[in-house]
């Protein structure tokens, strides 16, 4: 058996025919595209027995006049789209204008006057009723797609999207083969014609693929693609031939060739991504991963992320509604929602990790999948995407946007992403908040012994002026003397308990204007019982001028603690002199807080790393102090360095916090 390209072409139509009713025999656009393969497998079966026969005239005849009818076809999958419980009855009679026309066209190709063979040379020779029938088949092309899209004026959703898809790969198939032949008829070039077939099934199976898979595509966005991936061959071949043209010049053939081919490859490469940009084909989906990467660089409060969150994924999408889903215990919450992760909603959206009501028109039902569909009609969802896993963690839901218009897949694909980096940030945001409140307690915890004695000294005087009381009662200046010590001593503990309380409870940070040196001194105040009982001697030189800065009070307290104390242990371990000394300075605009210490200083091998988790020299804590010190004052608008280390130098640290905006006049 004698192979040809529309053989091949053929066998390659029943494939995807068969292929689109297996997807999902159910829908009526399904088994359209069957009839559709069909019909273009009987056109390139009567093109395989012209192409092998000689001269195959009366076959090409046969080819023409069933080729007639794939206007028709296309038609039917207009009609399915468009009216899919239509009784198929009601379908054929509907459609006897484009019957009639299949009719016509086909009675073109009788007679002498449509192709012959020129009896002196042999070679095929093309009538008027030839060019005559090319005329109106692409004006029957052209009438129904100008049909097609006066009918979606009033049409939305992904039938829309269909739509604009069938009609654009049906043209373009139609266009490659109208131009093909006539090429062939002008030129006498039966090596195009042969390539025909082939050049028409990329296009049909490109369709195909596009209306029956479960990636909704946008025509416009396949059209950017294509004239995207023709510009770059186009001009990337035009450079390549420049340079090897060039290149002969001066050396030989070979040389030439690979070099214009290394050179093509380099200009590829640069090229690519301004014709991404020209068409704006990926602009959109990478200011929104941008500005997701800064939401999630700039907020470090979970309620705060996820609400920027929310917003930028409105405003992304163009629509009213956001729901995030965070999973814990089993369960994904969020936005007033509630699902267990072993529901059948999360079961089928964990095996599939994203869904639309378009996908779960396409592909087979399951009750797992009829179930979610159901959750996406209730809640008026247009997309769901969930993170990767055995089972998700995150649930990103987007309500269907303002515009009425499906998700796409490149949009589906942006989601994804958006999905990931929101999943990674907020889990980071709460783990942050979970390791902040951590070293909250563990500070708390330091301050033990501290607050111990400080509590005792206030406690043992008012029991002792207890005890005199009976005795020296109705003494005035004793009682005078009472009253105003009790009080004294019932305020400085009360004082205590409020910063133990302060620095314990988790809180959301919040700037105002403070001064500094009063603020310090209430942490030396803290540190002071500590540092008496390890030998520590506490030096202060606070020469900023002005000590107005612009912060929150109990986060400096709880960062300078924790330096306080890692200083104080630290020096546990040093047999030189013992101290730590706060100082003080005005830098530009800014209060620089600077915490030295006279102990062994930083490792150099520590220095790199100091401020990231779990980085500690010390055999007990995880490391997190600096590293949580860090983040507060980034949230602060504040930041944190220290010293690259000095053979016979402590370690030094300094705290840089803005001052008050100045007032406005």
């Amino acid at each position: 058996m004698t192979f040809s390209t529309a053989l091949w072409a053929l066998i390659a139509a029943l494939i995807i025919g068969v292929a689109a009713v297996c997807v999902n025999p159910r829908r009526l656009l399904n088994r359209m595209v069957l009839s559709t393969c069909a019909h273009l497998a009987v056109w390139l079966g009567c093109l395989h027995f012209a192409f092998v026969g000689n001269p195959g005239i009366e076959w090409r005849q046969r080819a023409a006049m069933v080729a007639a009818g794939l206007v028709w076809q296309l038609w039917l999958l207009k009609s399915a789209v468009l009216k899919p419980v239509m009784t198929p009855g009601a379908r054929l009679a509907a459609s006897w204008p484009w019957l009639v026309f299949w009719a016509a066209l086909a009675a073109v190709t009788f007679g002498g006057h449509f192709v012959g063979v020129d009896a002196g040379s042999g070679r095929t020779v093309y009538g008027a009723a030839y060019y005559a029938y090319a005329v109106l088949f692409l004006t029957g092309c052209v009438g129904l797609v100008g049909q097609t899209f006066w009918a979606m004026r009033g049409l939305q959703g992904g039938r829309r999207l269909e739509l604009q898809v069938l009609m654009l790969g049906g043209a373009v198939a139609a266009f490659c083969g109208l131009s093909m032949v006539l090429i062939d008829s002008w030129l006498v070039a039966p090596g195009l014609l042969r390539l025909m077939p082939l050049a028409v099934m990329v296009c049909c199976g490109g369709t195909v693929w596009a209306v029956v898979t479960t990636r909704v595509l946008d025509a416009r966005h396949i059209l950017a693609l294509c004239l995207e991936r023709i510009g770059l061959v186009a001009t990337v071949g035009l450079f390549v031939w420049g340079i090897e043209q060039l290149g002969a010049q001066f050396v030989g053939p070979t040389v030439a060739f690979v070099l214009a081919l290394a050179f093509g490859l380099w200009f590829a490469a640069e090229i690519s991504p301004w014709m991404q940009e020209l068409f704006q084909r990926q602009t959109k989906g990478n200011r929104v991963r941008h500005a997701a990467f800064e939401v999630a660089r700039e907020e470090l409060r979970p309620d705060a992320m996820e609400e920027a969150f929310v917003k930028l994924l409105k405003e992304w999408a163009g629509c009213e509604r956001v729901v995030i889903l965070m999973g814990s215990h089993g369960r994904l919450t969020g936005d007033g929602l509630e699902f267990a992760v072993d529901s059948p909603e999360m079961k089928a959206l964990s095996a599939l990790r994203w869904v639309t009501p378009e996908r779960l028109a396409r592909e087979k039902p399951t009750a797992e999948r009829l179930a979610l569909q159901g959750l996406l009609e209730k809640h008026g969802f247009g997309v769901i995407a969930a993170s990767i896993g055995p089972s998700p963690a995150l649930v990103v839901g987007l309500s269907v946007p303002l515009s009425q218009r499906p998700y796409t897949y490149p949009e589906v694909g942006v989601l994804l992403q958006l999905a990931a980096i929101i999943e990674n940030s907020l889990s980071r945001a709460h783990y942050l908040m979970k390791a902040q409140h951590a070293e909250q307690l563990a500070t708390v915890g330091l301050l033990g012994a501290s607050i111990a004695h400080e509590i005792r000294n206030p406690l043992v005087s008012i029991k002792t002026f207890v005890q005199l009381l009976p005795n020296h009662y109705q003494e005035p200046t004793f009682r005078d003397k009472f009253f105003r010590l009790i009080g004294d001593e019932v305020g400085r503990i009360d004082r205590l308990t409020e910063q133990l309380l302060d620095l314990s409870a988790p809180r959301v940070f919040s700037s105002r204007e403070v001064e500094a040196h009063p603020l310090l001194r209430s942490c030396l105040d803290l540190m002071a019982a500590k540092a008496e009982d390890k030998g520590v001697r506490l030096l202060v030189e606070f020469e900023a001028e002005s000590d107005q800065v612009f912060t929150d009070p109990n986060a400096i307290k709880q960062v300078m603690l924790n330096l306080g104390f890692n200083a104080i242990q630290a020096l546990e371990r040093h047999t030189g002199e013992r101290w730590l000394r706060l100082k003080t300075r005005k830098v530009a605009d800014n209060v620089e807080i600077a915490v030295e210490d006279s102990g062994p200083g930083l490792a150099p091998e520590a220095w790199a790393r100091l401020f990231q988790p779990f980085q500690s020299t010390k055999s007990s804590g995880f490391g997190l102090g600096l590293a949580i010190c860090k983040d507060i004052l980034s949230s602060l608008q504040a930041s944190i360095t220290a010293d690259p280390p000095e053979a016979g130098r402590g370690a030094t640290f300094r705290i840089v916090l803005p001052c008050p905006p100045p007032p406005i006049s």
